[in-house]
């Protein structure tokens, strides 16, 4: 009876986007979708899966073969759950089939270059919500700020409102500076406040 093929499957994940990572025993070729891994596209986020390998190191890929299934998400997405099945695929590789001691190092080197290459990125964008731009930001309204200020004296003109048949508060139409005021009588002086204007 033939020994059983030394192999493993990991995946990896980022937001939607889903990989299947199957590594056996070969000679170092790594294939996405069917396509050798230098052909990945777009070119820009092609060196991002390269991270992996050259952390690792390249040695530690020459005896494994990986063919990478992905789907889902967009490109970003697909490109950094590729990633993340490549390195876990290396990893669970060398613990099942080489020694631990190798496998503990290269999971060493990827988590101290970065995180995500071996633990998933739990992060979700928040749906947005009416009222606002965003998830958070709501519309901005800006209060004017009153201004306690004299009477200019000349070109005003009085406006009285009573409230309940009292004189509560009055307005100034000031015609220099086109401006309501409210003033109340304090102390024998006149102290206006600004309404609008």
């Amino acid at each position: 009876m033939a020994s059983s093929a030394k192999a493993v499957q990991t995946f990896g994940k980022k937001k939607t986007a889903t990989a299947v990572a199957h590594a056996k025993e070969g000679r170092g070729l790594i294939h996405v979708n069917g396509s050798p891994l230098n052909l990945l596209q777009p070119e820009i986020l092609r060196f991002k899966v390269y991270e992996a390998i050259l952390t690792a190191g390249e040695d530690a890929f020459g005896i494994i073969d990986i063919r990478v299934r992905v789907k889902g998400g967009g490109h970003t997405s697909q490109v950094y759950a590729i990633r993340q099945a490549i390195a876990k695929a290396v990893v669970a590789y060398y613990a099942k089939y080489q020694d631990a001691y190798s496998a503990m190092e290269l999971k060493k080197k990827l988590v101290s270059y970065d995180r995500t290459l071996l633990i998933a990125d739990p992060r979700r964008m928040e749906p947005k919500k009416f009222g606002g731009q965003g998830a958070r930001a709501r519309r901005q309204k800006s209060y004017v700020a009153p201004h306690f200020l004299l009477g200019c004296g000349t070109n005003c003109t009085l406006k009285q409102l009573p409230i309940n048949g009292v004189l509560s508060f009055s307005l100034l139409l000031c015609t220099t500076i086109m401006s309501y005021y409210s003033f109340h009588a304090l102390c024998n002086g006149i102290t206006c406040r600004r309404l609008y204007g």
